[in-house]
């Protein structure tokens, strides 16, 4: 296995999740009463394209990159446009401009997230799968990152979440002497940056904006990805082999990918509150606006340390346990958020939706890799993803916005005003339901049925140029 291989791989999961954790943290502030001040209905339909980018966008682009083009030039082409519309989407002022330009870009987006597991296990090879999590975990560094440069971007001048952390591990002497280092070297440098015309000061939109741009370069480093051809059908081939997506789709016949398949759509529920709604109750319980993207890095922060578990648990516990204990995770975390206090456990349970999302999705992932085929699997993998942030997403988003309408008390103006446990209620006991239903039905046994029945020829390790 080439060092060489795993950096490349190990950039691209970087760049992949620091685009993402710019933009997606902080929209609600943009969207919210800080700047546009649209409603809570109107933020949930934006926060729900993501979810209906999720739902056309990966059926079509893993058929694409399955079939007829390399998929590092299916990467490519979707980040480099996808940075031109959120750049656009920055300019917005309205609901129904962002709600079409975001749809559009999230289109393009959230197929490359199948798109870069499947690269990545294919160039691995099937040997050398156990290296997937030690790459992926370079996703979850880039959306701390992406947290954490925002949060400094936004308050350059004063730099207040790390004052905050270098104060609760008593080095605020340490900080002080380099906040006067940064003042005097690094920040004259940003005001010139700054007075710009097409630059101007830090805003919320930039989230959307500073997005783009990176979005745009990575675009252009896709192409430098170990090469990734598709596998071209037989004329011979009946309808099913020609679509991927209709092979993938034959996976659900097995019961315990069906189960998977449905468990994941109804976390995908749990998934949009968090992101929609954990915005607010952060305000909620006093972090200002501009610090709540670096304190959702909490749960990244998990999830990174967790990740570099996976294999061993995967290993001693299986696929099932390891699961169970990641919806665990999410059950406590949603248990807690409702009883609203303290504050410094509700920002601890940020931990535990990385703990979550590391133990559930990472090895679903590495579940529908084994399950599927090698002529499919990028299809396989975008199905997932359809039903993660595609269904469960749009139903969740949707619900979310409309939830924190419903839950408004007072006068409804700020984030303080809305009944936070019967918010968080909900989620709590769905992800009970998930649970019962995945411990009673899920056998990861019948995985070696499902790759016997459908592989008519044995998987090779793909070539790596």
């Amino acid at each position: 296995m080439s060092f060489g291989l795993r950096v490349r791989l190990s950039i691209m999961m970087f760049l992949q999740y620091f685009v993402w954790g710019i933009w997606l943290p902080m929209l609600a502030q943009h969207l919210g009463p800080n700047d546009l001040k649209l409603d809570g209905g109107q933020i949930g339909w934006i926060f729900s394209v993501y979810g209906f980018g999720s739902i056309l966008g990966p059926l079509i682009m893993g058929q694409l990159a399955d079939r007829y083009f390399a998929t590092e030039r299916v990467l490519a082409f979707a980040h480099f446009t996808g940075g031109l519309l959120l750049i656009a989407a920055a300019y917005a002022q309205s609901f129904w401009p962002i709600f079409l330009l975001l749809l559009a870009y999230c289109n393009l987006y959230m197929p490359t997230m199948a798109l870069t597991n499947s690269l990545s296990f294919r160039s691995l090879g099937e040997a050398n799968q156990s290296y997937f999590p030690s790459i992926r975990v370079w996703g979850t560094v880039g959306w701390i990152a992406a947290g954490l440069f925002f949060a400094a971007y936004m308050d350059y001048k004063e730099l207040g979440f790390y004052r905050s952390i270098f104060e609760l591990i008593g080095l605020a002497g340490p900080f002080e002497s380099f906040l006067g280092w940064w003042r005097a070297s690094v920040v004259p440098a940003l005001e010139s940056l700054f007075a710009i015309p097409f630059v101007g000061l830090p805003s919320f939109k930039d989230c959307l904006r500073v997005a783009g741009f990176f979005s745009l370069l990575y675009g252009l480093y896709c192409l430098t990805l170990p090469h990734t051809p598709p596998t071209p059908a037989k004329e011979s081939d009946p309808i099913d082999k020609k679509s991927a997506l209709l092979e993938s789709l034959e996976l659900m016949r097995f019961r315990s990918f069906a189960v998977l398949i449905v468990v994941a759509a109804l976390i995908g529920i749990m998934l949009a509150f968090y992101f929609a709604c954990e915005n607010f109750f952060l305000e909620a319980i006093q972090v200002k606006a501009e610090q709540v993207g670096a304190f959702m890095t909490i749960s990244q922060f998990a999830e990174a340390v967790v990740v570099l578990f996976i294999p061993w648990s995967v290993a001693n516990l299986g696929f099932k346990k390891t699961m169970l204990i990641g919806m665990t995770a999410w059950a406590a975390r949603f248990g807690l958020s409702a009883v609203g206090q303290p504050k410094w456990l509700m920002i601890s349970t940020l931990m535990l939706h990385g703990f979550a999302f590391g133990f559930f999705f990472i090895v679903a992932q590495m579940f529908v890799d084994k399950s599927a085929s090698r002529d499919i699997k990028a299809s396989a993998q975008s199905l997932l993803i359809f039903v993660i942030y595609g269904l469960g997403t749009v139903a969740g988003s949707a619900i979310a916005g409309y939830t924190l309408d419903h839950f408004k008390t007072g006068a409804g103006a700020t984030a303080a005003d809305h009944n936070w446990q019967g918010i968080w209620m909900g989620p709590f006991l769905l992800t009970l339901v998930c649970m019962g239903i995945f411990a009673l039905l899920f056998r990861e046994e019948q995985i070696g049925e499902i790759r016997e029945d459908g592989e008519a020829l044995p998987e090779s390790t793909a070539a790596v140029h």
